[in-house]
């Protein structure tokens, strides 16, 4: 079992592998690039309910990642491609676009926030970058998230949230097992702050 303490002691996190991505620890070299990916307006549309500029909702969100990560209440991992993979599920007028936004080899993020060790729970989020939306990573991200948190951490329990509009991560949630449990409105008349829909795993249902 993977503790805090053994985090704190230098250990680190482990490096989980998908068929096509490596997830490891998220380091201090890669922040500029998940600046570059929050700044896209459609990416962060769909990970915060904040209606700020654009750059001031990134820079508020890198600097909670940081937070995060530093005190492990959440455990972040850089996601890239691994050994020979490339763009090549990518429709031959998409490899401008991806190569010109992949000048670095982060794809996203996938975390596990809001982690207690006690009660052995723990928020799962993922962010990719959009030229690699649409390609089944996020499913298969999640899937070893799931694994890793079941497994290695020992969880019980694992909530996933999403935007009520964001359809595609509803999907990622449904294929992974997850359930819909409640909606969190917005409680905003204007229309703009979107509801989030909460998810949940078990580690009895995973099983």
């Amino acid at each position: 079992m993977l503790t805090r303490e053994m985090l704190r002691s230098g250990s680190g996190l482990p490096e989980l592998y998908t068929d096509r991505v490596r997830l490891r620890q998220l380091q201090a070299r890669d922040y500029p690039a998940l600046e570059r990916i929050l700044s896209d307006p459609l990416v962060i549309r769909y990970v915060n309910r904040i209606r700020k500029p654009v750059d001031a909702r990134m820079r508020r969100l890198v600097a909670q990642i940081r937070v995060a990560a530093d005190s492990l209440d959440s455990l972040h991992f850089a996601v890239e491609w691994h050994g020979g993979n490339t763009a090549a599920n990518n429709e031959p007028g998409e490899l401008n676009e991806l190569n010109e936004r992949s000048h670095s080899p982060l794809l996203g993020i996938a975390s596990f926030q809001q982690w207690n060790e006690k009660a052995g729970e723990a928020q799962l989020g993922y962010i990719l970058d959009r030229p690699f939306w649409g390609q089944g990573l996020a499913t298969e991200v999640v899937e070893e998230m799931l694994r890793f948190g079941f497994g290695a951490l020992k969880l019980k329990r694992i909530e996933g949230r999403c935007q009520e509009d964001n359809q595609a991560s509803v999907r990622v949630l449904i294929k992974n097992k997850m359930r819909l449990l409640r909606t969190i409105s917005a409680y905003d008349h204007s229309g703009e702050v979107p509801s989030v829909l909460v998810f949940s795993i078990t580690q009895g249902d995973y099983a």
